[in-house]
């Protein structure tokens, strides 16, 4: 085995209507990787209405375990966040060229949708310009309005997300920080707070009488 680990290299930040066919994860850079490294390929993929946002790193990463690691953060029905990484120790082992290994697109789009429900839906590298309200997915119980900030593997950026969920509270990321080399910081505006605990008070209400 060669005394070099030579890793693929490349960054990608974009936002797809179409991600199974558009997006490319094949690079023609290379980078040559220090002595105990290893080579990761990590992506993380959200999905709000039809648009999917992707951000992607592949390179070398001084340290770590030899691993596999797929989430699904989010569940449909509704905004899905999902991440895939591979720390791999061979020359150009982090060469996954399409999404179709770890993202059923078949089951990301919703057959049915609630009459009653309509959430601003948007997904995007910074902000979102427009969020039409779009009717939810059945199985669905709110919007969720937040801002993933990421930082890490060479990527610097933030996604806004705001879209319809069952999930509960501030979690797209149920809680997980770190994925692959990037960090992760889940941030949403306080007023959303305001509708559980008017039911926290109902409770205690009955719970006095």
């Amino acid at each position: 085995r060669s005394p070099w680990l030579y890793c693929q290299k490349g960054l990608s930040m974009t936002v797809e209507a179409d991600p199974a066919n558009m997006f490319n994860w094949t690079t023609e850079e290379v980078e040559t990787c220090d002595k105990g490294a290893l080579c990761q390929e990590t992506i993380l993929i959200i999905k709000a209405g039809t648009e999917t946002a992707i951000l992607a790193t592949k390179g070398c990463i001084p340290e770590g375990e030899e691993a596999i690691t797929i989430v699904q953060h989010s569940s449909p029905p509704g905004l899905i966040v999902t991440s895939y990484s591979n720390y791999c120790e061979d020359s150009f082992c982090n060469d996954k060229d399409s999404l179709s290994q770890f993202w059923e697109f078949s089951e990301t789009t919703a057959s049915t949708v609630s009459t009653t429900l309509h959430c601003p839906t948007c997904v995007a590298l910074g902000t979102c310009f427009s969020a039409p309200s779009l009717p939810c997915p059945n199985g669905t119980t709110r919007c969720y309005q937040g801002k993933l900030e990421i930082t890490g593997g060479g990527i610097e950026s933030s996604v806004e997300v705001k879209g319809c969920t069952a999930m509960i509270g501030c979690r797209l990321m149920s809680g997980i920080l770190a994925v692959g080399p990037m960090f992760v910081r889940e941030a949403c505006p306080h007023q959303l707070l305001t509708q559980p605990r008017k039911t926290e008070n109902e409770f205690l209400e009955v719970l006095f009488q």
